[in-house]
């Protein structure tokens, strides 16, 4: 009956717990009142200002912007395109990923090779993937392929690289250790190569994320016939700026999306590393 209440008492969090726990918690709490505090504050500025200290013509309006949307999603226009700019952005994104972290661990792991490769995969690095798009229309078509296959290069240099940089900034001697501990090949990559690399794996794929939208949309722009990037030329053509800012505002929402939902992944994988460490520097978000 004692070992019972003495592992009860154990497991308990303790009072100094307790009150961290409720100060992180009213730090978050009190970052996100700042930061709708601060949005709402832009919002209402520019509802002001438009059309008194500038026409609505040229940076339309809150207002006009949210009737746009709400018309555009009652319709259906809206769900159809965000889905089809969706659809080639995480394909893309998916397979470039993939792609780049496993090349990356692999020439990063065969040393010799890196070194041969090393000039070569900068002077890739610095092409710029945006130009491509053109060549990506030619080669794959105006369908959704071309849109996919250009956020997928977008995606696989950003994550190569890092993922690159990153095994090759391992300390040679938590290796070793593993190695004195009689560690295996397979085991040292899980357990020492994976768990260091993996902040910049993660620091690669936030920035990967608005590349990978963008890079559908700016396939859109090219050649297309529907999704957020033909929308946007679209009103563009027809200098509708409410139309052209609607896009714009969804694509902004897409991507703070995907951010919290690799800060939760974040979280979970680096859960091991102190928070102040982290990519995103402790930011709760």
């Amino acid at each position: 009956m004692s070992s019972t209440a003495e592992t009860t008492d154990r497991d308990a969090p303790t009072p100094d717990e307790n009150v961290i726990k409720s100060v992180l918690s009213s730090d978050t709490a009190r970052l996100w009142w700042w930061r709708l505090a601060f949005g709402a504050a832009v919002l209402v500025f520019w509802e002001l200002t438009s059309g008194r200290l500038y026409s609505s013509f040229w940076f339309s309006k809150p207002s006009a912007i949210a009737q746009s949307l709400y018309e555009s999603f009652t319709s259906g226009q809206l769900i159809s395109d965000v889905a089809i700019t969706l659809r080639a952005a995480v394909l893309g994104y998916g397979f470039g990923a993939v792609l780049g972290v496993v090349l990356g661990f692999v020439i990063a792991e065969l040393r010799t090779v890196a070194k041969v490769l090393n000039p070569y995969i900068l002077a890739v690095y610095g092409i710029p993937r945006i130009a491509l798009a053109p060549l990506f229309i030619v080669w794959f078509g105006i369908g959704i392929t071309s849109k996919i296959m250009l956020a997928a290069l977008m995606t696989f240099f950003l994550t190569f690289f890092n993922t690159f940089t990153g095994v090759g900034q391992i300390d040679d001697d938590l290796v070793n250790v593993a190695r004195v501990l009689d560690a295996g090949r397979l085991t040292i990559l899980r357990k020492v190569v994976l768990p260091a690399a993996s902040p910049w794996i993660i620091a690669g794929l936030r920035i990967a994320i608005p590349y990978a939208i963008v890079a559908a949309i700016v396939g859109e722009f090219i050649a297309s016939t529907a999704g957020l990037g033909f929308r946007i030329m679209q009103s563009t053509q027809l200098f509708n700026t409410t139309g052209t800012l609607a896009g714009i505002l969804v694509i902004m929402v897409l991507v703070m999306i995907f951010n919290l939902i690799l800060d939760r992944l974040e979280s979970y994988l680096l859960r091991w590393q102190p928070s102040s460490e982290r990519p995103g520097g402790g930011t709760q978000s």
